[in-house]
């Protein structure tokens, strides 16, 4: 019976019983940017900003031959390849951010796009991927406390 309260207690704590229930989920997606070695941070500061959790900087080397690169006025082989979990209605002001980045210069140019994400493995690991911090804790008995 004491397991029974305490695994209870545990649920009530961290939100996870009816979580899709008691809040509401919104679905994430995952945007790739591919650019130049080195322009990667860039996007990663600048989601940081409008309040993306999770980034990462991957390297990456083209595999074209030196005629491809030259006809399609691509100098670095070389790649940054970020990858930020980012919000569907988000989706929108990060492309902006992309098209300006893209827009000042030839040398800041890459491709960019977005695929789905069907499923995450658990509640927590939804809250850190979609960035959601809930402002008010609950007390062990599931009422909630103070805001902090």
């Amino acid at each position: 019976m004491f397991s029974k309260l305490k695994k209870k207690r545990v649920e009530l704590k961290e939100g996870s019983e009816h979580y899709d229930k008691d809040f509401e989920i919104t679905k994430l997606k995952i945007m790739f940017i591919i650019v130049d070695r080195g322009q990667g941070d860039y996007f990663i500061k600048e989601f940081e900003k409008q309040g993306v959790a999770a980034s990462f900087k991957l390297y990456g080397t083209g595999t074209a031959t030196k005629d491809i690169y030259e006809l399609l006025g691509i100098g670095e082989t070389k790649k940054d390849i970020v990858l930020s979990v980012v919000k569907v209605s988000d989706i929108e002001k990060l492309k902006e951010i992309v098209q300006e980045r893209f827009a000042i210069n030839k040398k800041f140019k890459g491709v960019s796009f977005c695929a789905e994400i069907n499923s995450v493995a658990g509640v927590l690991v939804y809250k850190y991927l979609a960035n959601v911090r809930e402002n008010k804790r609950r007390n062990d008995d599931g009422r909630k406390q103070k805001e902090l």
